[in-house]
């Protein structure tokens, strides 16, 4: 795949960390609730769920500024399987890169961790980017506030493919 300059730029400057101090987590957290829930128009809360106390979280941070510009999280769904959810990548950043450089990551942590496949509930309009990254559509789950058609998309980690389209 050819990269793009903002690419090959974004890919030298990010690095993929946890938060680890208070303050890192109420920017994971504020990034979260701005991208996914704010739009919405719901309210704070709405971006945390049961499984964050089981998860791995996991931020693209800008290593010259420290700018958080990207935040995901992880956790077992099932024995081999993990799940990732709260994909969230700030609007400034949005088509660069940042989102494939985390989905990228987690499948590499998944390994590490002895999973054989990986999936995620999304919305039905960001599709697309899953399955650039390699995921299928295999169930549709109940809307999510009532209002947000949600489907559940895998992808078998055990089969390496090239995902950098």
């Amino acid at each position: 795949m050819k990269l793009s300059n903002d690419w090959e730029a974004a890919r030298t400057m990010i690095v993929i960390k946890s938060p680890r101090t208070r303050e890192e987590f109420k920017a994971y957290y504020s990034m979260r609730y701005r991208v996914l829930r704010e739009p919405l128009g719901l309210p704070k809360g709405t971006e945390k769920d049961d499984y964050e106390p089981l998860s791995e979280h996991f931020m693209a941070v800008d290593d010259e500024n420290g700018e958080i510009l990207g935040v995901v999280k992880m956790y077992e769904r099932e024995t081999g399987v993990a799940q990732f959810s709260h994909l969230a990548v700030s609007p400034d950043h949005q088509g660069r890169g940042v989102g494939r450089l985390l989905v990228n990551y987690l499948e590499g942590r998944a390994r590490e961790l002895g999973y054989k496949s990986m999936g995620t509930t999304t919305r039905a309009s960001a599709t697309g980017f899953y399955e650039r990254c390699g995921y299928r559509v295999t169930g549709i789950a109940s809307p999510l506030f009532g209002r947000l058609q949600i489907l559940w998309m895998d992808k078998d980690l055990e089969i390496t493919e090239d995902t950098n389209k």
